[in-house]
């Protein structure tokens, strides 16, 4: 983890007031925040935040892209989540101080921060009862997506759990090549897609595989590239 704290107060005023969650603070209040954070970088797979642990600073993403990962003490993994620029890590801690048991907050890439006091952000936060709402509403739509994913663990098959995956990501992070095919906009190894679908990596890999033969998607340096988004959407309806 390296810290820069080069960037210009009147930068990150204008950065944090463009963050969902912060809109309906006072400037006073976004004033304070910006004095009192800082921006920090992680490099890929590095964790930002861990289980267990009690943490003084919740983390705005900045740039990059950070991933919120369920450890089992078998060793198993799930991916919970993916969060994106103007998102906040730790949105949990601020009500209870620390992640859930098994949860931990990693980097995709290399990824920069604002980390800010967590006592300080709570107390801007808990005290504007619209931003506490939104807050709340922002867990909440969080912890519904987890037990969606539990469900899909529990009853789909691991293409049908690929096939809603690569969808759901190629419109949360979009991209369009030169040829005019969507693919997913976010580098990721088939380790990462099997965190993803609660799945091991041998399976992703020969379901990938089948599908790249049929033309269906190819991954191109990490990227997935839907090249008929039509049989994807029908194998996610089964």
């Amino acid at each position: 983890m390296s810290l820069n704290a080069a960037i210009q107060p009147d930068r990150k005023l204008w950065v944090l007031r463009n963050f969902d969650l912060f809109q309906s603070l006072r400037e006073q209040d976004l004033e304070e925040l910006i004095q009192s954070s800082r921006v920090v970088t992680f490099g890929r797979n590095d964790h930002i935040c861990m289980a267990g642990v009690q943490h003084t600073h919740a983390y705005l993403v900045k740039e990059g892209n950070v991933r919120i990962v369920y450890n089992h003490p078998t060793g198993k993994r799930l991916t919970l989540g993916i969060l994106k620029p103007g998102e906040l890590i730790g949105d949990v801690d601020l009500f209870h101080n620390e992640l859930p048991i098994g949860e931990s907050a990693e980097a995709i890439g290399e990824v920069h921060l604002y980390a800010v006091p967590i006592e300080l952000l709570k107390k801007k936060i808990l005290s504007n009862s619209e931003v506490t709402l939104k807050l709340s509403k922002i867990i909440g739509d969080r912890r519904t997506e987890v037990v969606n994913l539990l469900q899909d663990v529990l009853f789909l098959t691991v293409p049908q759990r690929l096939a809603k995956l690569l969808l759901r990501l190629s419109e949360e992070f979009p991209g369009v090549s030169k040829n005019g095919r969507t693919f997913v906009n976010l580098k990721l190894t088939h380790a990462e897609y099997a965190d993803l679908v609660g799945a091991n990596r041998e399976a992703v890999s020969a379901t990938l595989s089948k599908w790249k033969q049929a033309g269906m998607v190819d991954v191109i340096k990490g990227f997935a590239v839907l090249k008929d988004r039509e049989k994807l959407s029908e194998l996610a309806k089964k």
